[in-house]
């Protein structure tokens, strides 16, 4: 009995050290000295050393590209002595001069900016050298700590701006023992915590704080909007939508988080709500290009001319889409909708060619999808065949049927989720299973056994878990938010 459970325990914990790679590269401790966090594409993005003393002696960040972002030193777990920071072109940036902590000098070297951020940064520079000098005289000063740490997170210098944004955390956290703290400024603390977490591709530490900024401020439709965008941008579609939902219920005609909606309805291929959520977002679609970046490429038009096709109007959404280029031509996502319709319609040389437009540009990188290839392949082999102008040129020789790529409403997911309590899984290739449960930072809080019941968390806190589930040699990783 014992020599079962301790093979059961072991067969566990084998699978653990995998259990959130296909979420998070999270963090991988190499020794008891060193922790490493991972880009998507296992480029590090934070490098942690400890000495002896557990303690930490040097933190370096790094840019997606890979070249060293910043360098920092401790001693005794405080800042101390020069630190860095440097540009991707590995010119230095910025000089440092810390002592038990404190700040004593900061050198810019060099200030980077283009004609449209000229005046903005300068004055951002100017102003971050007023609040360190106040800050020496009075190193308790609040609202110059908060000033520092958003100067700090535009500059890039976000080691810095977490270490201000954390300290202003535990001051408002003691504060409000005593007094009422308004609830936005919290919520802001958080939604800028969770924001630079983001810039790490840390997942989940970034809904982790995304989801402190709701609860600290649950009245701002903004933060269930950014939530659910965020959860769609890294593909976990279902808990995305619940958000943005809340968001809609707060503001119904809430043009960003439509807009988003329709992203996530056209990937899980529900395409009618995805064509009334794009509709809505067309209602106010200057806001989109005031507020927003102007620099989206999955844009309204974008959208809705892949849904006109897969709805039976493929004229519109051609129109749709060349007007989607003619807004940018370099609209990687354009050119492969584009692509795939004329794959649809058996024009094969203009599928070919924006699918090799699309791929020139880098779409499937620059998305982080892979719905690209095979339709570039065929399109190319058969715009080839027809050119040649092959003897017995038929349905044979042709490969024209629908390519059958892997549909997400096809793959396995939790239900409810968000849940207060319980949660199942549906699209399951197996029943009975093992499951371990993992919190935000990667540690194993939960472990146990399924039996065709649903998985009970009642017992866990508030917040976002990552549940693996176990089946032999097969296993499924999924992201759930427990209430």
């Amino acid at each position: 009995m014992f020599k079962n459970q301790l093979l059961c325990f072991l067969f566990l914990i084998s699978h653990s050290l995998f259990a959130l790679q296909t979420i998070e590269k999270a963090v991988v401790k190499e020794s008891n000295k060193v922790k490493r966090y991972f880009f998507k594409d296992k480029i590090v993005a934070i490098e942690k050393w400890y000495g002896d003393d557990k303690k930490l002696d040097s933190l370096k960040t790094y840019y997606t590209s890979g070249e060293l972002n910043e360098a920092f030193y401790y001693s005794k777990g405080y800042y101390q002595g020069k630190s860095y920071k440097y540009n991707r072109f590995g010119e230095k940036l910025t000089t440092w001069e810390f002592n038990k902590g404190k700040l004593i000098n900061r050198t810019d070297h060099k200030i980077e900016f283009n004609k449209k951020t000229e005046d903005k940064v300068k004055k951002a520079y100017s102003r971050l050298k007023e609040l360190n000098l106040k800050l020496k005289d009075n190193p308790n000063d609040f609202k110059s700590i908060f000033q520092r740490a958003s100067i700090r997170n535009y500059l890039g210098n976000n080691t810095l701006a977490l270490n201000d944004y954390k300290k202003i955390e535990s001051k408002v956290l003691k504060l409000s023992k005593t007094k009422k703290v308004p609830e936005k400024m919290l919520g802001s603390i958080y939604d800028h915590l969770a924001n630079i977490y983001q810039g790490y591709e840390m997942n989940n530490h970034c809904i982790h704080y995304k989801l402190k900024a709701l609860k600290a401020s649950p009245k701002e439709s903004r933060l269930y909007h950014n939530l659910g965008s965020y959860l769609v941008t890294i593909k976990s579609y279902r808990l995305g939508i619940s958000y943005l939902n809340k968001a809609i219920e707060m503001v119904p005609n809430h043009s960003f988080a439509n807009w988003i909606l329709a992203v996530a309805y056209t990937d899980l291929e529900d395409y009618d709500k995805a064509m009334t959520t794009v509709n809505i977002a067309f209602k106010n679609e200057a806001s989109l290009y005031k507020r927003g970046s102007g620099t989206a490429e999955r844009d309204l038009r974008t959208l809705r001319g892949l849904l006109y096709h897969k709805l039976g109007d493929s004229e519109k959404g051609i129109a749709d889409l060349e007007e989607a280029l003619n807004i940018n031509k370099n609209n990687s996502f354009a050119y492969r909708n584009l692509g795939t319709i004329y794959y649809d319609l058996g024009k094969y040389n203009l599928a070919c060619q924006n699918l090799q437009k699309a791929n020139e540009l880098g779409y499937e990188k620059i998305h982080d999808r892979d719905d690209l290839q095979a339709y570039l392949e065929l399109s190319c082999e058969n715009a080839a065949i027809i050119e040649n102008k092959k003897e017995a040129l038929s349905e044979a020789i042709l490969d024209t049927e629908p390519i059958q790529l892997s549909k997400l409403s096809d793959r396995p997911f939790i239900y409810p989720n968000p849940t207060k309590a319980e949660v199942k899984i549906k699209n399951l290739p197996f029943k009975d299973y093992q499951y371990l449960i993992f919190d935000y930072t990667g540690k194993l809080v939960f472990q146990g056994e399924s039996k065709k019941t649903p998985i009970n968390i009642s017992q866990l806190p508030s917040g976002v878990y990552i549940l693996k589930v176990i089946k032999n040699d097969l296993s499924e990783t999924f992201r759930v938010i427990k209430e």
